[in-house]
């Protein structure tokens, strides 16, 4: 995107301390030097609103395949819940039904 686009003005992203130093970083090797990086909360983009509750860091997991596995699976559940939300069907929902759909699995 930035090769077809050019640099943008502004990058707006929530106040995740990684996400600054990344910033930085990019900054110090010559990328984004024109750019501003804005934190404001209410200026946050859909996406970076989306993975909040799975952005923090957590120290139990043995390895790095049983953390992406967790995160898949809690993936999956935010998105079965905000289809069902968009659906207006909230009443009656149950995630295990949606998974065993999912699955194949038949009650």
């Amino acid at each position: 995107l930035h090769k077809q686009f050019g640099e943008p003005k502004a990058i707006v992203t929530d106040k995740a301390p990684s996400l600054g130093s990344a910033f930085r970083k990019l900054q110090s090797v010559g990328l984004y030097t024109k750019t501003e990086h804005r934190t404001v909360k209410y200026l946050n983009n859909l996406i970076e609103q989306d993975h909040r509750p799975i952005k923090r860091r957590n120290k139990f997991y043995q390895s790095l395949r049983t953390a992406s596995s967790t995160i898949k699976g809690m993936e999956t559940i935010r998105g079965i819940y905000k289809k069902n939300r968009r659906n207006g069907t909230l009443f009656g929902f149950s995630v295990s039904t949606e998974i065993k759909v999912l699955m194949g699995i038949t009650a």
